[in-house]
């Protein structure tokens, strides 16, 4: 008789669960790192105590009793003051699931905590799954469900077998992986296995194929989670930059935005807009009160937005994938026509300044199409150019310009303001305006002699400092001959144009990019953040992109550039770094902005897809068969004779010889490789010769005294359930079997006959 399949003991089944236990943490733990919140030393103690109790169990029960008693006040007592210091319930929630699982991971368990085990990491895996869409989370979250899935398998069984009273669990404690790693490997039923992950691939096939037939719903109001999270940017690009924030910036080479544009769209240097700054203080440049208070918030959450460039679309359209953390404000080229974002946004859009932002900082990806977008680096201003000819602008959007504390309107920004109190640096300024030569033939030209006094006296390093002093800091600097960074000549160029009369104001954003080959677009990269500045010029109207950093371009061309000449400045970006921000891209794109116009695509292109497949297919098969009656029809010589009968006999052979030798080597080589407890292919042979045997002799008196036949299912019968030593030779029993079949089916006609 065959060997009944060993099975593993409740010691050994609990030595699973205590693994699985730890790898289960483990797996939600690390999806922290997905989401912005401050938990390094609860996640750092986590990592590094888990996996010594999972390997060495018999830690566990060095821990006092009192100790238990202790843990769950405590963690609970760390979680209320958590939140009381920092007033925020979602990053507390996260640091206490986060204690909770560490204590439940190196604490005894019985079935009950490794239940609640599989809860705290839901909910750790649940969080996460609202604030990211990375696919490294996807794979993570399969590898979470299969360990989960096996976890309360094992937990079933033990309490089965613990419930039978028929065996004690003790010294389970003392593990040997290798040798329960072997204990799996024998207990296993491969075929079970692979039916359990064909299950499991089934399961995720059917999400994926639901995920693509469900029509799309928009979802206007966010999940609560989302209202739970902290507002704050993280990479500095706020209403006040201060001196040394764009240079911190560009200490991060990670992802910004993406962008898929039209090669012949883009512009030969590309400045992304985000911020504008006119009030100057001795830290820095921030955003006024006053141009605060001019950008128009819409009333509800839309998808779609017109902008101050009304009717005018060229400039081709820009799709942009903005990551979560860099800003609530937009990076943008300049005034757009109508921006369209994949999900409904509350927008806000100052109409002088051509800027926009969000009500919060994203979460998660935003993706957004710009249409019409300037890409000049000049900025039209009618409204100020009237302001500075003494004449009231008519203002088509509504100015909430007043002071918070006594509620009178507050004038218009003149940027002019220098910001600079001490009279002694007024007059190094006004001496250094003399230096230059003055305000002669309008900003343009003045701020194209400041640049190049500024890159005369210093040159560009990220490693830089203010030299230490009374008075203000770009005017210590300026006096220096100390390197600089762009934040520093964008200051400068900013306050001596302010001296000269010329209005001057700082804009901090991003500049350039790469050309990411994989995704096939423009990837910008925090690394990328730049500060610059826009002078007036009277005689355009309009505010003019001065960018005083050496090695960039001075003053924007007031000529424009050829179709697609932009390109020749971006550098193809190869590394893998570049391929999977390429597929992170793609991931949002086509999974996690799948929406109905998305839906439809997709079944358009799937059905011009299997149409085009048939064609060629069927091109394909009819080009064959018509080769083959080609040469059917074309004169047969002895060659074609001689070559058309070797190919029949090679064939006609080779089955021949399979049937008599192949298929006896097959059997036998899978029979040698049969190990205890699996299916031998020879007893699975033998049986189902004797399942035709059977049927060939019941019922009839001439089967019953065939002694040919009953000598053949002798035989079968030892090959199926005797001993390997009893065996007679395998294929000549089943060769036998079938002759003599074949003479009981001729008896039988015979006999019908």
């Amino acid at each position: 008789m065959e060997n009944s399949r060993p099975q593993l003991n409740l010691a050994e089944l609990t030595q699973l669960r205590w693994l699985l236990g730890g790898l289960l943490g483990l797996l939600s733990a690390w999806t922290v790192f997905y989401m912005e919140v401050d938990a390094l030393v609860a996640l750092t103690m986590l990592t590094l105590s888990v996996p010594v109790f999972t390997l060495y169990p018999r830690l566990s029960k060095l821990l006092p009793k009192w100790a238990h008693l202790l843990a769950f006040p405590f963690i609970v007592t760390l979680f209320a003051f958590d939140w009381w210091q920092g007033g925020e319930a979602l990053p507390a929630m996260i640091r206490l699931d986060l204690m909770l699982l560490g204590y439940r991971c190196v604490a005894p368990r019985g079935r009950r905590e490794d239940l609640q085990l599989i809860l705290l990491s839901l909910f750790a895996v649940v969080v996460t799954g609202v604030f990211t869409v990375s696919i490294i989370f996807v794979i993570q979250i399969l590898l979470f469900t299969a360990c989960s899935l096996g976890l309360l398998l094992a937990v079933t069984i033990s309490d089965s077998r613990a419930g039978d009273g028929g065996e004690e669990c003790s010294g389970w404690e003392r593990c040997r992986w290798r040798e329960l790693a072997r204990r799996l490997r024998e207990v296993s039923d491969w075929r079970v296995v692979a039916l359990g992950v064909a299950l499991f691939g089934g399961v995720v096939g059917l999400t994926v194929v639901l995920f693509l037939a469900i029509p799309r719903f928009e979802i206007s109001n966010s999940l609560f989670i989302d209202q739970l999270t902290s507002s704050k940017s993280l990479t500095g690009f706020t209403d006040n930059v201060r001196f040394g924030d764009v240079t911190s910036i560009q200490e991060d080479t990670s992802m910004a935005f993406a962008v898929d544009v039209a090669p012949e769209s883009v512009p030969s240097e590309p400045y992304w807009r985000m911020l504008v700054l006119d009030e100057y203080t001795t830290e820095g440049f921030r955003m006024s009160q006053v141009m605060s208070q001019d950008f128009i918030t819409s009333s509800e959450r839309m998808t779609s937005y017109l902008g101050p460039r009304r009717g005018d679309f060229s400039g081709g359209v820009w799709t942009v994938f903005y990551q979560p953390g860099v800003s609530r404000y937009l990076p943008l080229l300049g005034a757009f026509t109508q921006i369209t974002f994949s999900e409904p946004h509350t927008l806000a859009q100052n109409r002088e300044l051509h800027l926009a932002r969000l009500a919060t900082d994203p979460s998660k990806v935003v993706g957004y199409r710009i249409e019409g977008m300037d890409t000049s680096g000049f900025i039209p201003d009618r409204d100020f150019a009237l302001r500075r000819a003494g004449k009231e602008p008519e203002e088509t959007w509504p100015m909430h310009r007043h002071n918070h504390n006594t509620e009178e309107m507050l004038p218009p920004p003149t940027f002019l303001d220098l910001g600079v109190s001490r009279p002694e640096d007024i007059a190094r300024l006004a001496g250094w305006v003399e230096e230059i030569g003055g305000r002669r033939e309008g900003g343009a030209d003045l701020a194209r002699r400041v640049g190049t006094w500024l890159q005369e006296r210093h040159f560009y390093s990220l490693h830089s400092s203010i030299p230490p002093g009374l008075g203000d800091p770009l005017v210590r600097w300026i006096a220096s001959s100390e390197p600089g960074h762009c934040e520093l000549f964008a200051g400068a160029l900013v306050v001596l144009a302010r001296a000269a009369g010329v209005p001057a104001r700082l804009v901090t954003g991003f500049k350039g990019g790469a050309w990411n080959p994989l995704s096939g677009g423009i990837r910008v990269r925090n690394s990328d953040a730049h500060a610059w500045c826009e002078v007036w010029d009277d005689a355009e109207e309009s505010w003019v992109r001065v960018d005083p950093t050496p090695g960039a371009v001075l003053i924007a061309s007031t000529l424009p550039a050829a179709a697609g000449s932009g390109m020749a400045n971006f550098t193809e970006d190869n590394s893998w770094a570049a391929r999977f921000d390429g597929m992170r891209i793609f991931w949002y794109r086509r999974v996690v902005s799948f929406d109905s116009s998305s839906q439809v695509s997709l079944l358009r292109t799937s059905k011009d897809v299997v149409q085009s497949s048939a064609v060629e297919a069927r091109d394909w098969l009819e080009g064959r068969v018509e080769s083959l009656v080609s040469w059917l029809r074309a004169p047969w010589s002895w060659t074609r004779y001689l070559s058309f009968m070797s190919a029949l006999a090679f064939a006609v052979s080779s089955i021949v010889l399979w049937r008599r030798y192949g298929r006896a080597w097959w059997l036998g080589w899978c029979s040698r490789r049969a190990g205890a407890g699996r299916r031998d292919p020879l007893r699975v042979e033998a049986a189902r010769w004797l399942v035709k045997v059977e049927a060939a002799t019941a019922g009839t008196e001439t089967g019953r005294s065939h002694s040919a036949l009953s000598q053949v299912r002798e035989d079968l019968l030892r090959l199926r359930f005797g001993d390997r030593q009893t065996w007679p030779e395998p294929m000549e029993v089943f060769r036998t079997a079938q002759r003599e079949l074949r003479k009981a089916q001729r008896d039988r006609r015979y006999r019908q006959a």
